[in-house]
């Protein structure tokens, strides 16, 4: 990349515009780079290397040049992005304006937000972590938004100012279910997946489950992602990536067989149960439950 170009892309958060593009290069080796693969459009008249990640900072930079801004604020999902709680990947670049969008890929919000509702992050403007954790659970689906309140937790973000920033949400659409979801955010969840898992649980009847459960065995502690320590039944999410594998049962085999000799029992359940067919799960647990 010629040094002028260079040198506004990295002020720019690796974007750059078709103007800004034409005062180094001919159209023709714009578009040359284009076709080869080498630039990527981001919005309309926006450009990333294709070796550049596009970055929450990097599609808001992007979404600003395109529509002509001074600035730009992210919003909703983009803005937990900034903020590290986020659970959802490859989503539209969500901001504030009241300018319409040309592209499927970018959602322009027309909320009102007061000045001291905004933040700069990484240099970002955005929407406050609280802010933002409300509007998600208000706008998500369920289970996603219960996986991003429980993350927003885990940042450090507490339940009453959750609660306090709700109050300024009355007559916005999913108030009830974010004031439902608050209510049942847990910091412990330490993944995206046992959240949407423990509200599985919930809806379908059961107690709710402790997440991340120890247990003291005479082989040292034992973590369970959910549990009903009473019943001593415990709920494991069955992720590919951590428990297939020789290794994996290598790790797993032992910790079940100490957790069994404890009294305990432990079912499982896959991202096809969690999604599709909670009741593979659900009613096995509600039969043992009614046992115990």
């Amino acid at each position: 990349m010629r040094l002028g170009l260079e040198q506004v892309r990295n002020k720019q958060f690796g974007v750059f515009t078709t103007r800004q593009v034409l005062s180094e290069y001919t159209r023709a080796e714009l578009r040359a780079r284009i076709d080869r693969g080498e630039w990527v459009r981001v919005f309309h008249g926006v450009y990333r290397e294709a070796t550049t990640s596009p970055s929450p900072e990097l599609r808001v930079e992007a979404a600003r040049l395109s529509m002509g801004l001074t600035l730009l604020a992210a919003a909703y999902n983009t803005a937990a992005e900034l903020h590290g709680f986020s659970v959802l990947a490859n989503q539209p670049t969500d901001v504030l304006g009241i300018q319409a969008s040309r592209s499927p890929r970018l959602v322009v919000h027309r909320d009102q937000v007061d000045p001291e509702e905004l933040q700069l992050v990484h240099g970002t403007a955005t929407t406050n972590a609280v802010r933002t954790a409300v509007d998600v659970a208000r706008t998500l689906t369920r289970m996603d938004a219960l996986a991003t309140l429980d993350a927003a937790l885990r940042m450090g973000i507490s339940s009453p100012a959750l609660i306090v920033e709700l109050e300024k949400h009355t007559g916005r659409r999913g108030r009830r279910q974010a004031a439902q979801l608050i209510a049942l955010a847990d910091g412990r969840a330490e993944s995206p997946m046992e959240s949407r898992t423990r509200l599985r649980c919930i809806d379908a009847g059961l107690p709710p489950p402790e997440p991340q459960v120890v247990v003291p065995t005479r082989n040292g502690l034992r973590r369970i992602d959910l549990g009903w320590r009473r019943w001593r039944i415990g709920l494991e999410y069955d992720s590919a990536a951590w428990h297939l594998g020789e290794t994996a049962a290598l790790r797993d085999n032992p910790r079940h067989n100490w957790l069994s000799t404890e009294g305990w029992t432990i079912y499982y359940a896959t991202a096809a149960d969690v999604y599709h067919h909670p009741h593979h799960f659900t009613t096995p647990i509600r039969h043992a439950l009614d046992r115990a």
